[in-house]
């Protein structure tokens, strides 16, 4: 696995009329390589994201026969994620209670998209295994049930969404990040691309990015409005005055940076693959940072 620390001195999670400073974030990125893949039953992947010699969320390929209570003995294919090392460790997902037998609560992680926020907004759980795709074989009824928010047969392939995390180390120091998978094979192929967290204590994260998030909540200074359609980003600033213009993509690799000098602008992006991108304005000393989305 290669890591890397990479810094960017501004980014953002979403467009903003008021321009903010920049806070000293920084994205601690790890991309794994080759990627690790799980497609047979019993293997299992960790991540130790402290370096304390213990895992802090692990993966699982299952397979295995199970008496489910009101259907009988059924054979379950499955591929688990879990919060280790410490109850205040994490993942970003949801919950049901299935109160057949003695009850159960299913944990069911979600596949974040590109560009999610990921921070004290969400609502995290520390189970140790919790479903992020499952298919229940019965073996005396004649059907087939899935669960979880990765299953193919449910949503489509997910490819490379993201597990939004929460992890405390050592020190009792809480950091939010994000581990990079894709669900295919009818749910029985995991395979986990990368993952990077946010290096400052409490701070946010965007899903995919490797460079740094700067909270919308600081000092008022550029006054501007930024936002796309389809292929073009248009900038409105509230004075005519030269303006310097930064576009990144959320691997921090600079597409595009010039000098503005008309009040109303309009930036062409056809020329760019689709994704998110970060604008950065900066006039003298006064900045503002927004997320646009290229269709």
């Amino acid at each position: 696995m290669a890591s890397k620390f990479s810094l960017l001195q501004y980014s953002t999670a979403a467009v903003s009329l008021l321009g903010v400073t920049a806070a000293s974030s920084q994205v601690v990125y790890t991309d794994i390589d080759p990627d690790v893949v799980l497609d047979e039953p019993d293997e299992m992947f960790g991540i130790d994201l402290d370096d304390d010699g213990l895992n802090d969320f692990n993966f699982f390929n299952e397979s295995f026969t199970t008496y489910i209570p009101y259907a009988g003995s059924a054979l379950i294919h499955a591929i688990f994620v879990g919060a280790f090392d410490t109850m205040q460790n994490g993942i970003v997902g949801s919950t049901i209670y299935n109160s057949a037998g003695p009850g159960y609560t299913y944990h069911f992680p979600f596949a974040i998209q590109p560009g999610e926020v990921i921070g004290t907004s969400k609502i995290f759980h520390n189970d140790n295994y919790q479903t992020m795709a499952r298919t229940e074989s019965f073996l005396s009824l004649p059907f087939t049930f899935h669960q979880g928010n990765w299953h193919p047969a449910l949503w489509g392939y997910k490819l490379e969404d993201f597990i939004g995390i929460r992890f405390t180390d050592e020190t009792e120091i809480q950091r939010y990040g994000w581990i990079r998978c894709s669900v295919i094979d009818s749910g029985r192929t995991l395979i986990i691309h990368d993952y990077a967290y946010e290096l400052q204590p409490n701070y946010p994260i965007i899903a995919g990015d490797t460079v740094s998030y700067v909270d919308i909540i600081g000092q008022p200074s550029l006054v501007a409005t930024v936002y796309s359609f389809n292929t073009a980003v248009y900038i409105n600033l509230q004075i005519q005055t030269p303006t310097q213009l930064t576009i990144v993509d959320l691997n921090g690799q600079t597409i595009l940076a010039k000098t503005l000098y008309h009040q109303v602008e309009i930036v062409e992006m056809n020329y760019f693959p689709k994704g998110i991108y970060l604008v950065t304005l900066k006039e003298g000393e006064k900045l503002l940072t927004a997320k646009v989305a290229i269709e």
